[in-house]
C-alpha cells in the first residue's frame, strides 16, 4: 500500500521494502564473486534507487519482472569484470553449515549419553571427535558438559576446512597477470 504525506513523494511500506530488498539480496549473491565490494555496493545502491523510483509509475512486481531475474542482472553488471574473486559469502555460509551439522550431531550424541545416565544412573565420560564428553546422573543432579581444548579448536577447524573450498579463498593470495 502507498500512502502520500505532506503532498510529496509516496511513502513505501514494508512490504515493498522486503520485496525490494530480497531481490537486490539475490543480485548481490550473485555479484559476490564478480564484482568488489566497493562496486558492488554500488551497483546495488543504484538498483535500488533504481526500483523505487520506478515504483511510481508502475507496481512492484512489474518493475521486479521488468528488470529480469537476479542472475541475469547481476551478469550484466559483471561483464568484463575479473571472474576469479573469491566468494567470500559462499564459504561463509558452508562453514555456517559444517558448525550446524557438527552442533547436532555433538548435542545428539550427549543426549544420548544423557539418556544412558538417566537410566543406569552414575557418570558417563566417552569421546566425541576429540571433544571430551561427561554425562552424569548422580542424586546431587543431572547433566552433561564437554571439556579439554579440542571442545574449541575442532570445530573452528571443521568451519576453516568447510570455508576455504567453498570460498576459493586461495585467489586471494594469486597473484594478478
Amino acid at each position: 500500500m502507498t500512502t502520500v504525506h505532506h503532498g510529496g513523494a509516496p511513502k513505501l511500506g514494508l512490504r515493498h521494502a522486503i520485496t525490494r530488498d530480497w531481490y537486490i539480496f539475490k543480485v548481490d549473491l550473485h555479484l559476490d564473486g564478480v564484482v568488489p565490494g566497493r562496486q558492488r555496493r554500488r551497483i546495488l545502491a543504484d538498483l535500488r534507487d533504481s526500483i523505487d523510483t520506478d515504483v511510481a509509475v508502475n507496481k512492484l512486481p512489474e518493475v521486479l519482472a521488468g528488470l529480469g531475474k537476479p542472475r541475469v542482472v547481476a551478469a550484466s553488471y559483471a561483464e568484463g569484470a575479473d571472474q576469479s574473486r573469491p566468494l567470500w559469502s559462499a564459504g561463509l555460509l558452508a562453514a555456517m553449515i559444517m558448525l550446524v551439522i557438527y552442533w547436532i550431531l555433538l548435542f545428539t550424541y550427549s543426549a544420548g549419553m544423557l539418556a544412558s545416565a538417566v537410566q543406569a544412573g552414575g557418570e558417563f565420560n566417552s569421546h566425541f571427535f576429540l571433544v571430551k564428553v561427561m554425562a552424569f546422573n548422580t542424586g546431587d543432579g543431572l547433566g552433561i558438559g564437554w571439556s579439554g581444548a579440542a571442545a574449541l579448536w575442532f570445530p573452528i577447524a571443521l568451519a576453516v576446512l568447510a570455508f576455504i573450498p567453498a570460498s576459493r579463498a586461495w585467489r586471494v593470495f594469486r597473484g594478478k597477470v
